[in-house]
């Protein structure tokens, strides 16, 4: 116990934070609790090649989000690469309120997923038949 308490503290003080990663790494924050931090949401363009055809699913994407709130990065982790490249390209304009450890804004990484499904056209309706005049 005590070299585990050791070993934690030397990598404090070396820079590390407490699972080896650098102090200054985005903290992992589920993407549940950053759903309800969302501020500004754009949603995705359906890419044409994709709904000609009949593409459809859930993307999950990687993402940094800054201590402003902006998102910084946005990584495809699953999912169609046309959809994905759409659900990047749309989340990288979300913004987020900012995420506040220790009374300071730090930067976070969570994972959001984006769905897509195509909707079927309109049935047309029956015409009424004209009444004699």
């Amino acid at each position: 116990m005590i070299l585990s308490s050791l070993a934690l503290s030397a990598a404090l003080l070396a820079g590390m934070g407490a699972q080896g990663a650098p102090a200054d790494a985005p903290l992992r924050v589920s993407g549940v609790v950053m759903q309800n931090k969302i501020v500004k949401q754009e949603a995705p363009k359906y890419p044409e090649a994709a709904r000609k055809k009949g593409v459809q699913g859930t993307v999950t994407l990687d993402i940094v989000v800054g201590a402003d709130g902006s998102v910084k990065s946005v990584k495809v982790a699953d999912g169609d690469k046309d959809l994905g490249k759409a659900a990047a390209s749309a989340v990288k304009h979300w913004r987020y309120q900012p995420t506040i450890s220790n009374s300071k804004a730090i930067p976070v990484e969570t994972t959001v997923s984006v769905d897509f499904h195509l909707t079927a056209p309109p049935k047309p309706q029956p015409k009424s038949p004209s009444s004699p005049s």
